[in-house]
């Protein structure tokens, strides 16, 4: 099924490139957060740059962070860009019937990459402050809310990788123990014999024998 195949994409993805990566939680959490945070801007064209320059000042993993910037795309400008819109000019007051937001950004999609750059240039010219101040807002509430999920994330993971060696460890010392078992049982050890002992003997003793008297006269 299609939707089972991209949701193990998504899953490997997600494993392999951002909770397995050699790095600590926290740089691992900021760099993904930054390419949320970069995605949810109106930047498209400068991403990847703006994502890699934001990670370089604020020490964060570039690694992680960068494929996030491919989300925004000439598919979904409008699913992510056109509600940050709208919020924007609901936080500035203003109005955004007179301008087809739509129609201006999705123009010129079967163009190439220098000409869609450009028409979205001159969109958001139009709309450049409620844009910009919606954006803003949703970037960094997305972009917290994913540093804190990714974080805690990568802990957990780790915390169950440890403790999946720990109980490969142990199985594989009752296993190697079961081994060693099977084999003493197999092949015993011979019965302890008594050693016989000699009895010791005696050194003969040769009786002491007085020498005669030569004092005494003889008669």
């Amino acid at each position: 099924m299609p939707h089972r195949y991209i949701a193990k994409k998504i899953k490997d993805f997600f494993v392999y490139r951002v909770l397995h990566v050699d790095d600590t939680p926290h740089r691992i959490a900021l760099g993904v957060a930054i390419g949320i945070f970069v995605t949810w801007t109106p930047t498209i064209g400068l991403q990847m740059i703006l994502t890699v320059l934001l990670c370089w000042i604020f020490r964060a993993n570039k690694v992680v962070g960068v494929p996030f910037v491919w989300l925004s795309n000439p598919l979904t400008i409008v699913p992510i860009y056109y509600p940050n819109y709208l919020l924007g000019c609901w936080l500035l007051g203003g109005e955004y019937g007179d301008f087809d937001f739509i129609k201006a950004v999705t123009g010129k999609l079967d163009a190439g990459w220098l000409e869609r750059v450009q028409a979205w240039g001159e969109a958001t010219l139009h709309v450049f402050w409620p844009l910009w101040v919606g954006s803003l807002v949703v970037g960094l509430i997305l972009g917290a809310i994913t540093y804190a999920a990714v974080y805690y994330a990568v802990i957990k993971y780790r915390a169950f990788l440890k403790l999946h060696a720990e109980r490969k460890a142990r199985r594989a010392a009752r296993k190697a123990a079961a081994r060693q078992a099977r084999t003493n049982a197999d092949d015993p050890e011979p019965a302890a014999t008594t050693p016989q002992t000699t009895p010791e003997t005696t050194p003969e003793t040769t009786p002491e024998t007085t020498p005669p008297d030569t004092s005494r006269p003889s008669g």
